[in-house]
This record gives C-alpha cells, sequence and structure tokens, in this order.
C-alpha cells in the first residue's frame, strides 16, 4: 500500500511539473506572440510613416516642376505677346509711310502735271489733259499717287533684309522705359526752375557788370 502511495505521488508531481513547463511555455509564448505583434506594429507604423514621406516628397518635387513650367509658359506668352507687338508697330509705321508717300506724290504730280499743262506742246500733243481744272487734277493725282505709294511700300516691306531691320528697330523701341507722368511732371518744373534761376543770374551778372564798367570807364557825370 505504501509503494502505491507513493507512486501516484510521484506522478502526480509529475504531472504538475509538466502542468508549470506548459504553462511557462504559454507563457513564453504569449509574450513571444505580444513582442511579434508589437515589433509588425511598429514596422507597420514605420511603413506609413515612410510612404507619407515619401509622398510629401514626391510633392514637394513635383511643385517646383509645376511652377517651372507655369513660368516657362508664361514667359513663351510674353515672348509670343512681344513679337505680335513688334509685328504690329512694323505693319503701322509701313502703313504711315504709305500715307506719307501717297500725300508727296499726289502733290509732285499735281505740281507736274499744273506745269505741263501750261506749255504750247502738251495743249498739242494732249489738249484733253490740258483741258482738265484743277480739282480733277488733284482726285486723280492723289489716286495715282496712293497706288505708287502702296506698291512701292509692299515691294519694300516684301525685302527680307528691310523687314528683318524693322523689326530689329522695332524690338530694340519695345525696350525703350517711357517715363511716367509724374516724372515728367516733376523734370518739368525742375527744368523750368533752373531756367528761371539762371536767367535771374545772369540779368544780376550783367548789371553788375555793367556798374562796374560805368565805374571805370564812364565819364562821370
Amino acid at each position: 500500500m505504501a509503494k502505491v502511495s507513493t507512486d501516484e505521488k510521484d506522478d502526480a508531481d509529475l504531472d504538475e511539473a509538466k502542468g508549470s513547463a506548459e504553462d511557462r511555455g504559454d507563457a513564453e509564448s504569449s509574450e513571444e506572440d505580444a513582442a511579434t505583434a508589437e515589433e509588425r506594429a511598429s514596422d507597420g507604423e514605420g511603413r506609413v510613416n515612410l510612404e507619407k514621406d515619401s509622398e510629401s516628397t514626391s510633392l514637394a518635387v513635383r511643385e517646383p516642376s509645376s511652377n517651372e513650367g507655369s513660368n516657362e509658359g508664361d514667359e513663351e506668352e510674353e515672348e509670343s505677346a512681344a513679337q505680335l507687338g513688334t509685328q504690329r508697330y512694323v505693319l503701322a509705321s509701313f502703313f504711315a509711310a504709305g500715307l506719307i508717300g501717297a500725300f508727296i506724290l499726289g502733290k509732285m504730280l499735281h505740281g507736274l502735271w499744273a506745269w505741263v499743262a501750261n506749255k504750247d506742246w502738251f495743249h498739242n500733243a494732249l489738249p484733253w489733259l490740258a483741258a482738265v481744272d484743277d480739282d480733277s487734277k488733284t482726285t486723280y493725282t492723289t489716286i495715282v499717287g496712293a497706288i505708287v505709294a502702296v506698291v512701292l511700300v509692299v515691294r519694300t516691306y516684301r525685302k527680307a533684309g528691310v523687314r528683318s531691320w524693322a523689326d530689329e528697330v522695332a524690338t530694340e523701341l519695345t525696350k525703350v522705359k517711357w517715363p511716367t507722368r509724374k516724372e515728367v511732371s516733376s523734370s518739368t518744373v525742375v527744368v523750368i526752375a533752373a531756367s528761371a534761376v539762371a536767367t535771374i543770374y545772369l540779368a544780376l551778372l550783367d548789371q553788375l557788370w555793367s556798374f562796374v564798367t560805368d565805374l571805370f570807364y564812364g565819364t562821370g557825370s
């Protein structure tokens, strides 16, 4: 009987030892699982933060590129607008030259026609032209002068050398900085004031030298 009880006690101790070992194993495994979960959570947070940093960096990199693209687009628009303005000035200059040329040619043709109309040989050769009145001569000569001026202006504009020279001149003129109204007013006031001071100074100086010369070279009367 004593032997049986001893064996049972040994079995109970063995079972208790196994149970405690299993409990310790479970505790250790639970601690390992918790540590693994924490590591995974930290890794996940690190990845999220890394992804956020990469996204912010990419946005920061993209923003200057978009700004650079917009700046380049603005520069191109400004250049095209400036080029259009230059061409407008060139065309306006040629148009003004055509008007002036038409007026001058019309006057020259009218004067020439009036001069030859008083000649006998012109009356004998072309009597119908000599019989035209002065008002009609002005109209005809103005039309002929306008046609000749338009032809000359168009032929001149089609020349590559003349057109490139006109474009260069217009481009340089667009770079001129014209003064504002305030600057013009200030400059005008300064010029008027300086002219007045200079005039008064010269008048006083003239009176002084007149007095000195009369004192030395006067008759004493």
